[in-house]
């Protein structure tokens, strides 16, 4: 299966949200934007996913985080737009302690399950470490014939894999990167990284319009650095969401199997099952399809 393809198929496309929600301020956009595109994506259910960084005292206490930041945010999501709030789950509270030694949780069971249950094809799209999506293809392999993994994390034609989602969980990844699964890969150094919204532009069209619209704003001021005059921030997440509702809002070509090795260096193997690379993403395009979603009552 070639992921590319079936997004540019009409129709409504089946989708569960991997999110650290908590761990920065972009989780809440891609959401957002997942719940207010009904005419592309069937939100079937959010599932949190772990982290560890400054905003959590451990990996399981991320995802605790996420998934209570989960309901603030679909919450506002419905209050101010009517959207209906998906059904979302906890996720893994710790870490893969290999490549093949999953780590049951709500989440990693939910997906399996939902996959299972859909006659087509499920687009699980992970903005985070992949425990969960990683776990629940290891549990239940059956699923590899019905999912597509969207991933954020990482860049192949990068000079290392030290990237944030990609380290999270170094089993979960290379568990996943190995799994056969069918997978389109958002790299975020060099190609993501281009989605740098100002303050200013986000004020413009958000501030005012709505309880969500002022909550993504002051999520996104409380970022600013101390004594800085002009600043941005890069909005990632929202790249794969977007990519769903719009698959052609970015560009991708075929790379041979990975995997991330200690020295966070890359292998390839050309004899293992490939992945398509996301290698340019449409930044006013991507942003136009964001506003034009959470500015409509």
């Amino acid at each position: 299966m070639r992921i590319t393809e079936e997004l540019r198929k009409p129709g409504v496309k089946r989708m569960i949200l991997d999110t650290d929600t908590y761990n920065e301020i972009d989780d809440q956009f891609a959401l957002s934007l997942a719940m207010l595109a009904p005419d592309r994506i069937d939100l079937a259910a959010v599932t949190a996913a772990p982290f560890h960084n400054d905003r959590s005292e451990s990996f399981g206490d991320g995802m605790e985080r996420s998934y209570r930041e989960i309901g603030i945010c679909a919450e506002l999501v419905n209050r101010s737009h009517g959207a209906k709030i998906p059904p979302y789950y906890r996720g893994a509270a710790e870490r893969m302690p290999d490549e093949r030694t999953p780590v049951p949780s709500e989440a990693a069971e939910k997906i399996a399950e939902l996959v299972l249950a859909y006659d087509g094809i499920t687009y699980v799209t992970a903005i985070g470490a992949v425990t969960n999506v990683a776990s629940a293809l290891l549990l239940h392999p059956e699923i590899r014939e019905k999912i597509a993994v969207i991933w954020l994390g990482g860049n192949a034609k990068w000079f290392d894999g030290a990237e944030f989602n990609m380290l999270g969980d170094r089993n979960a990844s290379n568990a996943l990167l190995s799994s056969g699964a069918p997978l389109l890969l958002f790299p975020c150094a060099g190609v993501v990284s281009h989605l740098i919204l100002n303050i200013h532009e986000l004020e413009a069209f958000l501030r005012g319009n709505s309880p969500l619209g002022d909550y993504l704003c002051d999520n996104v001021a409380e970022c600013r650095p101390k004594g800085a005059v002009t600043w941005s921030r890069v909005i990632w997440d929202i790249s794969t969401v977007a990519g769903v509702i719009a698959p052609d809002t970015f560009s991708a070509s075929l790379c041979p199997a990975m995997r991330l090795e200690a020295d966070n260096s890359y292998s390839f193997n050309k004899e293992g099952v490939p992945f398509e690379h996301v290698d340019r993403v449409h930044r006013d395009y991507i942003f136009s399809i964001l506003f034009d979603r959470l500015t409509k009552k």
